[in-house]
């Protein structure tokens, strides 16, 4: 029980990644408030409550915290999870598209973390986890607004990490590769040979596989609890082995 006592907030949280999460966090002890725009399946042990959210909403992002803090009367850590992908080059790309995928990819990270920090300054410090990805190391075909809104997560990450360090807050980011996830699904779809998307992703990784949500959640457990205390400002990469030398 490495988060007892501990109050969550997690955005995303309906599926994939952000559930996988949210779960592990309630198994671990933690008491899980989860924002999402539509409402995650049950989560057990239920110790979670759901906060319909739109983090890319300032009101709505205030909100989610401010809920968290009144059920439970504090908050612990934050795993800013929620995001969306767009197939399509800069050109491409609307305007529209690109104002609506940065402000809730980079955007949501702001809002929430704004909101989260005096909450948890006032509880004594706590964890800020951004979820980003290996797209915002190198970028991949056709997801120009997508590797840019993971490069700004990552930037903001650390400049959380160093102006609320003091505060006793740490801010990390977790960079997964492939995922089986239904975005992950969504992507593959949009290919011109979706089978044979499949079998590359798994080529690329020198493991044979993608992962696994729940893998992804081990990391996050760690993150948020006291055994990574000196854990802040970095960016730790989950992907099998992905970026360690190989051409995707």
């Amino acid at each position: 029980m490495r988060l007892a006592g501990k109050v969550a907030v997690v955005t995303g949280a309906s599926r994939g990644i952000g559930l996988s999460i949210a779960r592990r966090f309630a198994l671990e002890g933690a008491a899980v408030v989860t924002g999402s725009r539509t409402a995650p399946p049950e989560i057990e042990p239920i110790t979670a409550g759901y906060v319909r959210t739109d983090v890319s909403k300032p009101a709505q992002a205030k909100r989610l915290i401010a809920t968290a803090v009144e059920r439970h009367g504090r908050l612990d850590v934050l795993v800013n999870n929620a995001g969306v992908e767009l197939e399509a080059t800069v050109e491409e790309t609307s305007p529209a598209e690109w104002n609506r995928l940065l402000s809730v990819n980079a955007g949501g990270v702001f809002l929430c973390s704004k909101y989260a920090i005096p909450q948890l300054r006032r509880a004594g410090g706590g964890v800020i986890i951004n979820i980003a990805s290996v797209d915002a190391f190198w970028s991949e075909p056709r997801l120009a607004a997508y590797c840019a809104s993971k490069g700004a997560v990552l930037a903001l990450t650390r400049s959380i990490a160093i102006d609320h360090g003091a505060d006793g807050i740490r801010c990390t980011s977790i960079c997964p590769g492939y995922v089986a996830t239904e975005m992950l699904d969504q992507y593959y779809e949009a290919q011109p040979d979706p089978h044979a998307a499949r079998a590359n992703a798994a080529a690329m990784h020198p493991v044979g596989r993608i992962s696994t949500p729940d893998e992804v959640a081990s990391l996050a457990v760690w993150l948020a609890s006291d055994e990574a205390s000196f854990a802040n400002g970095q960016s730790f990469i989950l992907d099998g082995g992905l970026t360690a030398g190989r051409v995707p």
